[in-house]
């Protein structure tokens, strides 16, 4: 007869981690099926309530505590299995605190029982809360305050493109709200920093704020859209830019010859596209003409997106000068 034969895993040198496993398999059983008590620590999440109105919370509470309770080991598997999903807390009630007050947390609970809250059909029996031993609550007034968001936010164009005007951010404002102390001197937040490189087309993306307030500081939006316009560089001839003349003095009529010049401008191809002869500004000072010759290199301004400009068509321009009759 042949000798019976091992499981694969056995024979291949895993004996430790199947009989660690059928250790703890049985170790469980028992423990599930025995009817003796233990002392068991869980974590419980802390609930602060009944502030009194145009008041909030001053400082951080503690969010959990770890609180010992005494069961069956089967009551206890149970609360492994759907603690999680059930509503177990401490509650702390703030109705008669105006101001400051310490909770010391096992003189509380043992003379507010209640404040521990075990969800029905959990049998468990409160024994002490481990940590921790007290809570100081302080209260301040609440405030609401709008503050300013900048951008901290770098844009790199790919060589051949530009990005058009300046990047926005909405929403430009937001609201703060908690305590007073806290909030009463910020004006303005900051995005977290980030940079963009080799961009070649426009962006729209989402950008969280710089936050470092404690967890009693909320904020109506903890990021911001930011948009930055990309276009490529391109070249476009505008014609029939008019000729301003400034500072003609009194008595005087005066005409540029010619009354427009042409020019060609580089920028985003879009932008540029866009532009009118209007958007140009062509002008003469009559204050700087030198006596004598009436023959003058224009002054030329562009808007801030182009990029540059060139070929200044004609270079001169010559003023004709009539007086008026007296």
């Amino acid at each position: 007869m042949n000798p019976p034969m091992l499981p694969k895993k056995v024979q291949k040198g895993r004996f430790p981690i199947w009989f660690g496993a059928f250790f703890f398999a049985v170790t469980l059983w028992t423990f599930v099926i025995s009817e003796h008590r233990y002392n068991y620590v869980i974590e419980m999440p802390i609930e602060v309530r009944n502030i009194r109105e145009g008041k909030t919370l001053g400082g951080e509470v503690s969010p959990t505590a770890e609180v010992r309770f005494n069961a069956t080991g089967r009551a206890f598997l149970k609360t492994l299995l759907l603690k999680s999903i059930s509503d177990f807390k401490l509650v702390l009630d703030l109705e008669r605190v105006s101001t400051e007050y310490n909770f010391y947390l096992n003189d509380y609970f043992d003379r507010y029982s209640q404040k521990v809250v075990v969800p029905a059909g959990f049998e468990l029996d409160f024994v002490e809360v481990v940590q921790p031993d007290s809570i100081h609550i302080s209260l301040d007034d609440y405030m609401i305050k709008p503050v300013s968001v900048e951008s901290s936010v770098i844009v790199k164009p790919l060589a051949g493109f530009i990005m058009i005007g300046k990047a926005n951010i909405y929403p430009k404002i937001i609201e703060l709200k908690g305590p007073r102390e806290i909030i009463r001197n910020v004006n303005e937040l900051e995005t977290i920093e980030k940079t963009f490189n080799s961009v070649e087309s426009s962006i729209k993306a989402r950008i969280d704020l710089k936050f470092d307030f404690p967890r009693v500081v909320e904020s109506s939006d903890t990021s911001v859209i930011f948009e930055a316009k990309i276009e490529s560089i391109g070249e476009r001839i505008i014609s029939e830019v008019p000729v301003n003349i400034l500072n003609i003095p009194e008595g005087i009529i005066s005409f540029a010859n010619p009354s427009t010049v042409s020019l060609t401008v580089s920028g985003g191809v879009d932008f540029i596209a866009s532009l009118e002869p209007n958007d140009i500004y062509v002008s003469i000072d009559f204050n700087e003409l030198n006596e004598g010759n009436l023959s003058h290199e224009p002054l030329v301004v562009v808007p801030d997106d182009v990029l540059q400009w060139s070929d200044l068509s004609p270079k001169t321009v010559e003023l004709t000068i009539r007086r008026l009759p007296e």
